[in-house]
């Protein structure tokens, strides 16, 4: 990956997506409480996930946390159809993504020392 790419990615595309983490932390708390239904979740996760999946095909990432969250995903969607959302598979999703945030934590991080590396190695 050059220094261009590297500079976007972490800048914007997976700084972007670390705070839509936090945001659907906020919405999952949100739909415990009953202050949205689940279908507002449905639509966020669903739309995160295809942005993520997006991304990080572009950017030839592979995230193994991406296939435990789409399971859950899906998983909630069918019991949110059913009307049958409980606390234990909120839990559960949100226990996943926070794992899903450090796993591209790490890969951020890794990715910005490249950055200062190659920016340095071009100054000397």
């Amino acid at each position: 990956m050059n220094i261009n790419d590297i500079f976007d990615l972490t800048s914007t595309y997976l700084s972007v997506l670390r705070v839509e983490h936090i945001m659907l932390a906020k919405l999952i708390l949100s739909t415990v409480k009953g202050e949205v239904n689940c279908s507002r979740l449905v639509r966020v996760l669903g739309g995160h996930i295809e942005k993520e999946g997006r991304v990080l095909s572009k950017y030839g990432i592979a995230i193994n946390s991406m296939q435990a969250l789409s399971r859950l995903y899906n998983e909630y969607y069918e019991e949110c159809l059913e009307d049958k959302v409980n606390g234990r598979l909120l839990t559960e999703l949100l226990k996943v993504i926070k794992d899903h945030d450090e796993e591209l934590a790490l890969i951020m991080d890794r990715l910005i020392n490249e950055y200062f590396t190659s920016i340095i190695n071009e100054i000397h």
